[in-house]
């Protein structure tokens, strides 16, 4: 008696490969799945550590700012430099008080430090010597990384201006040290936050109000 080979006889080849394309395809998307959420998690994590480096660079900022001193240096030429010195657009550079001296080293509680961008880097430099020798090398620290623009303005009775000290001149026809602005605008702009600005008011700014925002 002839007998019909029927599905309970089992899976013909043409079956087999189709069931083997629907599973190869459901790892394929599970695979992109599980990547595309690694990929943002890790995303996130370095948006995170982004923030945290820039709060941390903008509260040293704001720090330092806090305790310039009336304190002009000379520089490795022997020229003098003034207490609060903007040499470039992108550049501040003022003498800073309140160093703490828990050892008690003979020392002045006076550092000069300058920011600047280099390599896209947002650098802190100190010099721990404030009329310093050709020699004298500052201490780097790097604030933030991927930097694509750094500027500096001052506010000095609600103007800004990316010079600073401005050529003024006494009665007697002399140069004169002209006091600290009313207030620092700093701008960064990073990649994954754009543009950022940050007002600073100097404890010795001759103008009382408080500058206005753009």
């Amino acid at each position: 008696m002839k007998r019909h080979k029927g599905y309970a006889d089992g899976f013909t080849l043409l079956e087999l490969l189709v069931a083997v394309a629907i599973l190869s395809l459901i790892a394929v998307g599970a695979y992109k799945l599980l990547s595309d959420t690694v990929r943002v998690r890790e995303h996130g994590q370095i948006q995170q550590q982004q923030l945290r480096d820039l709060q941390k660079a903008m509260t040293l900022i704001q720090r330092d700012l806090q305790q310039a001193t009336a304190r002009a240096v000379r520089d490795e030429f022997g020229d003098v430099q003034p207490a609060f010195y903007l040499p470039k657009q992108n550049e501040l550079e003022f003498t800073r008080g309140g160093w703490r001296n828990p050892l008690q080293q003979s020392r002045s509680n006076l550092v000069r430090i300058r920011y600047r961008v280099e390599n896209n880097q947002l650098l802190r430099e100190r010099w721990d010597v404030l009329d310093r020798a050709r020699q004298t090398e500052p201490q780097k620290i790097v604030l933030l990384e991927d930097v694509s623009d750094f500027t500096v303005q001052v506010v000095v009775k609600g103007s800004r201006t990316d010079s600073w000290p401005p050529l003024t001149q006494s009665t007697g026809g002399e140069q004169r040290v002209p006091p600290f602005p009313q207030a620092v605008e700093l701008g960064l702009r990073l990649p994954a936050w754009g543009l950022i600005q940050r007002i600073i008011l100097l404890p010795h700014g001759e103008a009382n109000e408080a500058p206005q925002q753009n």
